[in-house]
């Protein structure tokens, strides 16, 4: 292996470890936003047992208002681009465990994605090792 090829894998490498990165960042960031789901989804099906009770409200995050939940069976979602409309329980619950089986798919492909450039990177690894 001249010089000009030792450069290029190195360069190549350099480059996969920067996507992997990039992926794996992406990764983590959609575990984080499963993570909210599933906890959205737990509190939705807890919340019909909770009309007429007062409780904590979260207005962002660490700040909270009591309130008391005056109704359950109509939920307010926002289904994008600034809209917001009355789901049932049952309906908002099928919205979130549609997206959360988005995510994980989502999520798969990008595994797979790290696996083809961890193929990629021992390639060109071995071919070094052979040629250098």
């Amino acid at each position: 292996m001249n010089e000009e090829e030792a450069r290029e894998a190195y360069f190549e490498l350099k480059m996969i470890e920067e996507q992997m990165k990039q992926v794996q960042h992406q990764i983590e960031h959609l575990e984080a936003n499963i993570s909210e789901f599933e906890n959205s989804l737990t509190s939705l099906n807890e919340i019909e047992s909770k009309s007429g009770e007062e409780s904590f409200v979260p207005l962002s995050p660490g700040v909270y208002v009591k309130a008391k939940i005056s109704d359950t069976k109509k939920l307010v979602v926002n289904v994008g681009a600034g809209v917001a409309v009355e789901k049932s329980p049952q309906d908002t619950a099928k919205i979130i465990e549609k997206q959360l089986t988005e995510m994980r798919q989502y999520r798969e492909q990008m595994m797979k994605g790290i696996q083809l450039l961890s193929a990629r990177a021992e390639e060109v690894e071995k071919k070094v090792a052979e040629e250098g």
